[in-house]
């Protein structure tokens, strides 16, 4: 159900000046009783930031409410408060000009080498095509709008907000990027962006779904297409668009962690991303070191692999895989993710024990820094899912569960199971998380119960096996950071956990 973006406000709680890109910029946050505009559901006690454009059209960002139980890191509260400090009159804005769906890049520049005039960057810079970051301050973050025509790319926005609280509450090791609700004057978003988006890659090859998306967004906001599709975008008596704030991190997986994908996209692609060293090893029924060398042994025998997988990778780093590919596939299987082979990025970071609580650092060269000498650490590469937006919607092939990769799995991590045994429980007695959904997600009531049903089947499954003597919760990758000497008996965890 669409609502419109003057929304009951129930209490001013700050007003306050901040001076941001170098320009001032007066905004209020509110905390919000009522649907949020341009979502299906309601984002009840979110943080919201107003902005005006210059058209006089009230913008808005919202930090969604925390999930109960999620854990959120000092950082992921300074990022969602710094998403929502953005004023798009004091950005340039660029249009993303590559892969399959469209999106505005959003920079801090030094507006005075412009004379103020953030349009004279956007076609100095942003028209090239690429990234604009060499010439801007800093890159402040990616803006994306759901996208769902038929010829164009699958992308919903409430996936990745959904993606970023889930993924806190699952307190998961994979990155997953911090995500806002941020509305936007279409009159300006079109003048902007789009417009010059569908100038510079028109005539060029190879861009065909880009190409649609930028032309479907084009019709949405001139007001020439008022189909389903468009209107799901738009908000505040049709003045605005909506999407999230948020940005990437890290460098594309080759194929030991994506799979080889010569399968093709779909169902043949994701039975490949199960023949990697970590998927094969999650399968195998030896003791989780012995599983590690079988599913390296096993992947290296395709050949295209063998050119990228080390025969001697360090255990370490494949245990860690393991591990990442239990939280991917389960928040995947959960909230029906469509897209996510050949998506998987990865940064290079420090891992070390101290006191047995694992820590972890980025890892800026090769070389061990001297302050973490004494702890043995090791350069492994962390997972990071930072394309999230092909989820949540109803219609999307959840290709998760229908290529079975949460069945036959014979390791798994208990602090996730419990986890996921904990929030099945909620979803199914209608508890606080589940409520934090009706109420704050901004999801529909279908898309919630859709939701609640795949979280209480996962869990079927696997404890299921878990208590057939199949599947075996024995694995915790930090293990692999001890000696040999300093291993210990693994504790043995209930399959019913209370």
């Amino acid at each position: 159900m669409k609502t419109h973006e003057n929304m009951r406000i129930m209490k001013v709680q700050q007003a306050r000046k901040i001076n941001f890109l170098k320009g001032t910029c007066l905004f209020l946050t509110f905390s919000m009783f009522a649907p949020a505009a341009g979502a299906s559901g309601s984002f009840e006690s979110g943080k919201i930031t107003s902005f005006v454009s210059a058209n006089g059209v009230s913008e808005q960002c919202i930090e969604l409410a925390p999930m109960p139980k999620a854990h959120y890191s000092k950082h992921d509260r300074k990022t969602q408060s710094d998403y929502c400090s953005i004023d798009f009159s004091k950005a340039a804005l660029c249009p993303k000009l590559w892969s399959t769906s469209p999106g505005t890049l959003i920079y801090e520049i030094d507006a005075s080498k412009f004379n103020d005039d953030y349009t004279q960057f956007e076609q100095q810079h942003c028209a090239k095509g690429h990234h604009a970051k060499d010439a801007a301050i800093d890159k402040l973050a990616s803006f994306k709008i759901s996208v769902n025509d038929r010829s164009t790319s699958a992308t919903y926005a409430p996936s990745s907000w959904t993606y970023y609280h889930l993924s806190r509450y699952f307190k998961t090791g994979v990155h997953v990027p911090v995500a806002v609700y941020r509305s936007v004057d279409k009159q300006i978003h079109h003048e902007r962006v789009v417009k010059p988006a569908l100038s510079i890659i028109h005539g060029r090859h190879g861009l065909k779904m880009l190409g649609a998306g930028w032309s479907f967004l084009d019709a949405v906001e001139s007001g020439q297409d008022m189909g389903s599709a468009g209107r799901a975008v738009l908000t505040g008596d049709d003045k605005l668009v909506f999407g999230t704030l948020l940005d990437n991190q890290g460098d594309r997986y080759s194929m030991t962690f994506n799979g080889t994908r010569e399968s093709g996209w779909g169902m043949g692609q994701n039975y490949d991303f199960q023949q990697t060293a970590p998927f094969l090893a999650l399968r195998s029924e030896l003791p989780v070191a012995d599983a590690i060398k079988a599913g390296v042994h096993k992947a290296r025998s395709n050949p295209k692999m063998a050119t990228k997988l080390p025969a001697d990778i360090e255990p370490a780093q494949v245990a860690f895989w393991m591990n990442d590919l239990l939280e991917i596939t389960l928040l995947d299987y959960i909230l029906g993710q469509q897209d996510r082979i050949g998506n998987i990025d990865y940064q290079w970071r420090w891992f070390w024990l101290d006191d047995g609580k694992l820590h972890s650092k980025h890892a800026k060269s090769t070389e061990v820094p001297t302050a973490l000498a004494e702890f043995r650490p090791m350069r492994l590469k962390r997972t990071a899912i930072n394309d999230n937006d092909a989820g949540v919607r109803r219609g999307y092939a959840n290709f998760t569960m229908k290529t079975n990769m949460l069945n036959g799995l014979r390791h798994y991590n208990p602090h996730l199971y419990k986890k996921l045994a904990h929030l099945a429980t909620d979803m199914q007695s209608k508890g606080e998380i589940f409520q934090w959904f009706v109420n704050s997600s901004g999801l529909s009531e279908r898309e919630i119960t859709a939701i609640a049903e795949r979280t209480q089947k996962a869990f079927e499954l696997l404890v299921a096996d878990c208590e057939n003597g199949n599947l075996t919760l024995d694995l915790d990758p930090s293990r692999f950071l001890y000696s040999a000497q300093e291993i210990k008996p693994m504790k043995e965890y209930s399959c019913r956990p209370q």
